[in-house]
């Protein structure tokens, strides 16, 4: 099924009088997976409800397929909801619940069950006809929010962290399985997520927000090599980020660290933090002192999350096991620590 894309304009949403979006921009390609991530409150929640027509924007336009969205009924759209809380109606079955879309749109009942027939055997959920909904388990439940968010040919999907309910392994298997479905079925989707490694298994590209603003856009790649933002660091996994104390040295300045001043060539025009990945530090007999309090083993690696004098917490890899509790030095070149923009005004 494909469409021309969806291009959202300036687009800005006031509720209660208080101003939840700010001038936001961008597109999603005709069949692309984009993930949407961001703090708790940052608007993520508001712009699924202003692009489905839940809420309405007060500046900007949103063009969905060549059609300004402006005054298009919910039902009219073409645009699918998967919920956190999959919504599936208690009082139906799992078949009842996948007609509901179809009936709303007229169609036959010869139609409604070959549709809820392809979509159990798309999901994998073959013969669950008659199960009510009560008796699914947790992944079972969102295949058939999914299926039911499916049935009526929708050309985007929304996705409003739909796996928080479920345990990490099934989170991994099911957004593998998602995006599947939607790469063959040709579905532009937007996948609001806390969780960086689900955005980067399940997207093509990422937005990331901040105070009702989009920050960065790119790819995971792009952000990982590149983050620019403080907000996007901490969001993508890099640990040891901090705002230093600003030094005015004769003209120029210099970010306080541990091994000495980092020197800012660069205006500074905002609050900046620093950025320190765990690959740029080594551990060595004369360097920083610092205690280690706790260790996660990922892929093979320890990641050994320390403190060192006033309270500075860092990250830091290493093959060698240490125990939680003993002291480590670790040594840095200052030039290898990252400036990023830090806050927004808002």
């Amino acid at each position: 099924m494909t469409h021309d894309g969806l291009e959202v304009r300036n687009l800005s949403v006031s509720l209660a009088d208080a101003k939840i979006l700010h001038d936001i921009s961008f597109f999603i390609a005709p069949g692309e997976i984009v993930a949407l991530l961001g703090p708790s409150g940052c608007g993520k929640s508001t712009l699924l409800k202003a692009i489905t027509g839940l809420v309405s924007h007060q500046t900007g336009s949103m063009i969905f397929d060549a059609k300004d969205l402006t005054g298009v009924p919910v039902h009219k759209r073409q645009i699918g909801l998967m919920f956190q809380s999959h919504a599936l109606f208690p009082h139906r079955n799992v078949e009842e619940n996948l007609a509901f879309g179809l009936e709303m749109q007229g169609a036959t009942k010869a139609r409604i069950h070959s549709r809820i027939a392809d979509l159990l055997e798309l999901v994998g959920l073959c013969g669950f006809e008659k199960r009510k909904v009560e008796t699914l388990s947790g992944g079972e439940a969102q295949r058939v929010a999914l299926a039911r968010s499916l049935a009526p040919h929708p050309k985007l999907l929304l996705l409003d962290e739909p796996y928080n309910s479920l345990d990490r392994s099934m989170r991994r298997h099911l957004t593998d399985e998602v995006r599947q479905i939607l790469k063959t079925l040709k579905i532009s989707a937007i996948h609001v997520t806390h969780d960086s490694d689900e955005a980067s298994r399940m997207a093509d590209r990422m937005l990331i927000m901040e105070k009702g603003q989009i920050v960065r856009q790119g790819t995971f790649q792009e952000m990982i090599s590149n983050p620019e933002v403080t907000i996007v660091a901490d969001l993508i996994g890099l640990e040891t980020i901090w705002e230093p104390t600003i030094e005015n040295l004769e003209g120029s300045y210099s970010a306080a660290t541990p091994w000495g001043g980092r020197v800012i060539h660069e205006p500074i025009s905002s609050t900046i933090s620093l950025l320190l990945r765990p690959e740029k530090i080594r551990i060595t007999p004369d360097g920083f002192p610092v205690v280690i309090e706790n260790r996660v083993l990922q892929a093979g690696e320890w990641v050994l999350s320390c403190r060192g004098e006033d309270n500075f917490i860092v990250a830091v890899k290493t093959d060698e096991q240490y125990e939680i509790g003993s002291q480590i030095s670790l040594m840095v070149d200052p030039n290898d620590i990252e400036i990023l923009s830090g806050t927004l005004p808002y």
